[in-house]
């Protein structure tokens, strides 16, 4: 019967472990954001890898967008890769941009990874007339899968 009960117990503890678990499903390099002076464009652009297989190489990725009002990045979606059928997406919220790429899997199912570039990794320029926000953050990080 104690056999049992440890053996259950730590079942569940190895459960409860893996619960909020993170994967890196991509890594990201060469990642710049920002919007253009005296314009209303703004760009994000990136490579994209995915550790674990074959790939060899980094995936070139990138739009040109309309920035908000205020010279603020846009939310995107449908992003497109180089190439590939990986898509990616950026969606503002109060602790800063979602950036995410994805790419499927089977008809319907996709694999995604994430990142949180945190609001104070983004600035705006102090110049009168050309304020536009930038990404001032590290330039490589990994996205992530939650389980």
């Amino acid at each position: 019967m104690k056999f049992f009960a440890t053996a259950v117990s730590a079942a569940a503890v190895a459960s409860a472990a893996t619960i909020g678990k993170r994967d890196v499903v991509f890594q990201v390099s060469d990642f710049t954001a920002g919007c253009i002076p005296h314009s209303s464009q703004c760009s994000y652009s990136f490579g994209v890898f995915q550790p674990g297989t074959m790939q060899t190489e980094p995936i070139k990725c990138s739009i040109q967008a309309t920035g908000n009002p205020g010279g603020a990045l846009p939310d995107v979606t449908g992003g497109t890769c180089e190439a590939s059928s990986r898509t990616f997406a950026v969606t503002r919220g109060d602790a800063g941009l979602t950036f995410s790429v994805s790419q499927p899997v089977s008809p319907r199912s996709n694999q995604t990874g994430t990142y949180l570039i945190p609001a104070d990794q983004l600035t705006f320029s102090g110049e009168p007339n050309a304020v536009v926000e930038t990404y001032t953050g590290p330039t490589s990080f990994d996205l992530n899968s939650t389980f």
